[in-house]
């Protein structure tokens, strides 16, 4: 019997194009076996017609342009191999990591943030050479719909590593950092921990320098906190986190152009650790130099609370080993009982790090470093077992992470991440 066109290519959409990008490997063939069987009539189950499977369950199958909710990994430091231009995605589709394609430079004390078209730029950090030599201001970005790096990116004004990150209004701050003292030779003696603050405009595709922090930070994680505001949490004021850690946290207000100093405190100071912002304007703090294992979440204060006591930080129950130069992410994972791609239950994510003494060149032995992801359910509120989450494919600190839009390809079973959302 004569079979419709769209029965016979269940990979074809409405328009009569072609689609190449299948969730599964043979997912194309099992939708076209369905489809004839129906159109035979199976005398063991009801038959549907073929648009049920060229229209509805196709589509669901088949992705034509990067989803949302995709976590990325870009460069960092591993012990063995030094700084790094390797780049991950995990894949919430399947719940897998799968490798992209690598930065253009090795970047360790990176940022990154997504941009309004859904484009990632990663900036700044140090490369093979060091954090003195080996300094950067460079840019680039990468494109989830061509898979493919842009270094035609407009240079920071100054060179920085070991700085904040985030989107603010369709802009990106880049905040703080170490960076070397203008004119001064390449000497470790010369490098210094900065107050100076850069703005991206992706229109114009420029860097400009923005209000400077109250207090010089390198190692502070920047999250946004509402649609205007900006938060930067804990850090050092010494290159190398060998002075004081702060425990203060900051504010960048985008209406006046200006960063404040809370009078609130973190529980502890903390530099290097992993943040998040939550809703309700409470930011979640875990671990940070020097390999702590506690957390914490910090209530952002309104107009006229700053002195009042009952907001500052909370305490939440410790991760079961410190860590240090990791990074947190807000991302949405299956809920307890369910399978990916099911994701609706609102998580954080610590990524990545290490335990042992600081050390930004990694020569030190005494250093363990993480492939490991820690999930914290903020509805359930609790740690997931560590078990419930895979490691990342390499061990990695001093890493930028970003949540964006993903390309999903074919991804073998062997690299699922089988267990329930949860554990």
């Amino acid at each position: 019997a004569a079979m419709s066109a769209s029965m016979k290519n269940p990979g074809a959409s409405p328009t009569g194009t072609r689609r190449a990008d299948w969730s599964d490997p043979g997912a194309e063939k099992a939708l076209l076996w369905l489809a004839i069987d129906d159109g035979k009539g199976n005398p063991h189950r009801i038959s549907l017609p073929s648009a049920i499977y060229t229209r509805i369950v196709a589509s669901f199958l088949q992705h034509d342009a990067p989803l949302p909710n995709q976590l990325y990994v870009f460069g960092g430091r591993n012990q063995q191999d030094g700084p790094l231009d390797l780049v991950e995605m995990f894949d919430t589709w399947h719940g897998c990591w799968t490798p992209g394609p690598s930065m253009s430079v090795k970047r360790a004390g990176c940022g990154a943030a997504e941009l309004p078209d859904r484009r990632i730029i990663v900036v700044g950090g140090y490369d093979g050479e060091g954090i003195v030599r080996g300094l950067l201001s460079s840019c680039e970005i990468f494109n989830p719909d061509t898979q493919l790096w842009s270094t035609n990116v407009a240079s920071l004004n100054n060179a920085r590593w070991g700085h904040g990150c985030a989107s603010l209004g369709g802009l990106v701050y880049t905040v703080g950092g170490c960076s070397l003292r203008p004119g001064a030779p390449a000497r470790e003696s010369f490098m210094e921990t900065l107050r100076s603050c850069e703005v991206y405009d992706p229109a114009l595709d420029s860097w400009a320098p923005c209000a400077d922090l109250q207090m010089a930070r390198a190692g502070s994680r920047v999250v946004a906190v509402s649609s205007s505001c900006l938060a930067a949490v804990g850090g050092c004021d010494d290159v190398f986190g060998r002075a004081e850690m702060l425990p203060t946290v900051e504010v960048f207000d985008s209406a006046v152009g200006r960063w404040s100093l809370l009078d609130l405190h973190l529980s502890a100071p903390r530099t290097t650790a992993a943040v998040a912002s939550l809703e309700d304007q409470r930011i979640l703090v875990v671990g940070g130099a020097p390999s702590l294992s506690s957390a914490e979440v910090f209530h952002m204060p309104s107009a006229g609370e700053q002195n009042q006591p009952e907001r500052g930080a909370v305490q939440l129950p410790g991760i079961a080993e410190g860590r240090m130069g990791c990074q947190a992410v807000a991302l949405k994972l299956p809920a307890k009982g369910n399978r990916y791609p099911l994701c609706s239950q609102q998580c954080v994510l610590v990524v990545g790090g290490e335990n042992g003494e600081e050390d930004w060149e990694g020569a030190q032995a005494p250093v363990r470093q993480f492939s490991s992801v820690l999930v914290y359910d903020t509805q359930e509120d609790c740690w997931r077992p560590e078990s419930s989450f895979p490691n990342m494919l390499v061990p990695r600190t001093a890493m930028a992470v970003c949540v964006g839009h993903g390309r999903i390809r074919s991804s073998p079973d062997s690299q699922r991440a089988g267990s329930r959302g949860g554990g």
